[in-house]
């Protein structure tokens, strides 16, 4: 995912000589062949992240599209009050490309374990917060940002995802993408957790129960008329994240839900709501917390048997 988000930044540049790239510690050979062909435009600063901000920021204002790109958690963090004051205040045009969403980088410790990055951007008036799900909609994400006015977040996984969008119709900047049709459960989930999902809801549906799954790259601003819809049809909503439970998309839901007077019932599946205090991978922490498709279907029948 992160190659995609890279190569599509690469071509932008050469398309567009208003996009700027700034980077942080990303190693020698990052975009090198797009820094010979536009040496003004990629900048590599260091381990500087609030600098960085504050950079993007003055370039923004300037005119130019800057696409800053670090680690989540050094983007949110490390440099929230440079992103808060110079950036989201402003409403500029700076994308936020974050590396190692939600326990990608579990093995470096809490301090690298992307888990709150959903809530603190959230909360940040005028930010656009996206969360896609495979390479084939980083790239489509990547692309249709050039050409949105203010500020956005954007969380990129490990890598490697297999494909799970390019049949999809081309989606549109905020929408909700609906990967199946139930009528039972819906099963709502962003990032690179809609594979497991999809999985999960295969395994649903061969045990007699109909599920619909929805795929929420954009968390903010959410796509409140489709919620809306989901909470008159299904009887439960099932939220899947890679992320603590409060502030995320199971948080960003209850929000429209709460004024609501429905019959439907949310259930989040989520990392505990604590820092990791067990060494492990990304895999491993996802079966910790039952974000795998098994956990998934387990916990989904769970509630329909209560």
């Amino acid at each position: 995912m992160r190659k995609a988000a890279l190569d599509a930044i690469s071509e932008l540049l050469d398309s567009n000589d208003k996009i700027v790239f700034i980077g942080s510690d990303l190693g020698a050979g990052t975009l090198a062949d797009a820094r010979s062909r536009h040496p003004k435009r990629v900048l590599m600063e260091g381990i500087a992240e609030q600098h960085l901000i504050g950079f993007a920021a003055g370039l923004a204002l300037e005119g130019f599209i800057p696409y800053v790109h670090t680690i989540g958690t050094f983007l949110t963090r490390r440099a929230i009050e440079q992103v808060i004051i110079d950036v989201a205040l402003h409403n500029l045009p700076v994308r936020l490309v974050a590396s190692g969403g939600g326990m990608v980088y579990a093995p470096l410790g809490p301090t690298h374990q992307a888990i709150d990055d959903f809530a603190l951007m959230r909360a940040i008036p005028n930010m656009m917060v996206v969360a896609p799900a495979d390479p084939h909609e980083m790239r489509d994400v990547i692309c249709e940002l050039a050409d949105y006015g203010g500020p956005a977040y954007i969380r990129v996984g490990k890598g490697g995802e297999p494909d799970a969008t390019s049949l999809l119709t081309p989606n549109s900047i905020g929408k909700i993408r609906q990967i199946n049709y139930g009528h039972q459960v819906a099963i709502l989930t962003t990032g690179s957790l809609l594979q497991e999902c999809t999985a999960a809801t295969t395994q649903l549906e061969t045990r007699g129960l109909s599920v619909g799954l929805y795929h929420v790259p954009y968390i903010a601003p959410l796509d409140t008329p489709v919620i809306n819809q989901l909470i008159d049809r299904y009887e439960f909503l099932v939220v899947v994240e890679e992320h603590l439970p409060h502030g995320g998309l199971s948080t960003a839901i209850a929000e429209i839900m709460a004024p609501v007077n429905s019959k439907a019932r949310l259930r989040s599946l989520t990392l505990p709501n604590k820092y990791a205090s067990k060494y492990g991978s990304q895999r491993e922490h996802q079966v910790a917390s039952k974000l795998t498709s098994d956990g998934i279907v387990e916990s989904v029948q769970n509630y329909f048997s209560n």
